[in-house]
């Protein structure tokens, strides 16, 4: 009975948030019928709309994977955008220094670097709650806001393509990237990656003990303390295999469509990861749905742009009107279940 309410309140979060965008359109658009037609049918129009559409679908996997292991243990990691960008970064460039390498041995490589890049810094915010008793929420988002402009600095100092016309890196050799699925568009093998961490996950929190810890330390932390849980090292594994997620996502971003980092391509993957994790209630078996949710908004809005007089700032109000809703629906289960305690 639980599980049947709480689908059928993402139904209505998710259909009052498409109503308010349909609202925008109607007085913005000289033919909102045709508009509306056109934001729902041009994702799926063909093997390039709806290939990128999937494309944008594979960052939102991996942080919104990132934001729900956070969840798990009620803790929150506001610094995946951060963490994803470094990291990308870094991966980057490790794939420009072992370029003469096989597929094989170089991409779990730069993966693997990257992974750990993204889980050093979100380790660093649960470190500083367990010794000194620092908000996570602060440090995580101080930090995250930092590693943006520290890549910045990167991508136009040291790593600079001079020869390029864009603020870039250079060019990945190209048998390390990842192979295309449904071309032209840019749709890659990337997307098995996220698939397979997502059951991987599932089965972790569902069959594991070190699963079974962060439901009981997020469910009750002062239980878990007393059955002998010691919360600090939960908090620690947890944040460090968040971070990693979102040193994952931007990488396989590098691997699977761009070949090179670019300044500001990962803009707003982190706060989206967030949103489809609060959709898919930390379940990571939902987090495929709701990051398709989300790349349809953004896929469908900037198609539709093209063929309408439809703004692409649509796709934000009906994300900003989701992430809201959520976020209340959230804690007002979070107050209750304090009450019910």
């Amino acid at each position: 009975m639980r599980h049947r309410e709480l689908i059928l309140q993402r139904v209505a979060i998710i259909a009052i948030s498409f109503a308010a965008g349909f609202i925008v359109i109607h007085f913005t658009s000289s033919s909102p019928i045709q508009t509306i037609r056109t934001f729902f049918t041009i994702p799926f129009s063909n093997r390039y709309f709806f290939g990128n559409l999937l494309t944008l679908m594979i960052p939102f996997i991996f942080t919104g994977l990132a934001a729900s292991i956070s969840f798990q243990t009620n803790e929150f990691n506001l610094g995946i955008e951060g963490q994803c960008y470094f990291s990308a970064l870094i991966g980057t460039w490790v794939a420009l220094q072992v370029g003469a390498l096989s597929p094989v041995l170089a991409i779990p490589v730069i993966i693997f670097v990257s992974a750990v890049s993204g889980g050093f810094f979100a380790f660093i915010s649960a470190f500083l709650k367990r010794k000194y008793h620092v908000n996570e929420l602060i440090s995580s988002l101080l930090i995250g806001y930092s590693l943006l402009y520290m890549t910045d600095y990167f991508l136009e100092g040291p790593m600079l393509d001079i020869q390029a016309g864009l603020i870039t890196t250079k060019t990945i050799d190209a048998h390390l990237l990842f192979s295309k699925i449904l071309p032209p568009s840019n749709l890659n093998t990337g997307i098995f990656w996220g698939i397979l961490l997502l059951i991987l996950f599932y089965f972790v929190l569902r069959k594991s003990v070190f699963g079974m810890k962060m439901n009981l330390y997020g469910q009750n932390m002062k239980f878990s303390d007393y059955i002998g849980i010691k919360g600090s090292k939960v908090i620690q594994k947890t944040f460090f295999l968040s971070g990693a997620m979102a040193g994952m996502a931007g990488i396989i971003e590098i691997l699977g469509v761009h070949g090179k980092m670019i300044r500001g391509f990962s803009f707003g993957y982190g706060w989206t990861g967030i949103a489809v994790a609060l959709i898919a209630k930390n379940n990571p078996l939902w987090i495929l749905p709701s990051a398709f949710l989300f790349a349809f908004l953004e896929s469908a809005a900037s198609a539709a742009s093209i063929f309408s007089d439809l703004t692409p700032e649509v796709s934000k109000i009906i994300q900003a009107s989701i992430f809201f809703l959520v976020t209340v629906s959230f804690f007002q289960d979070k107050r209750k279940s304090k009450q019910a305690s």
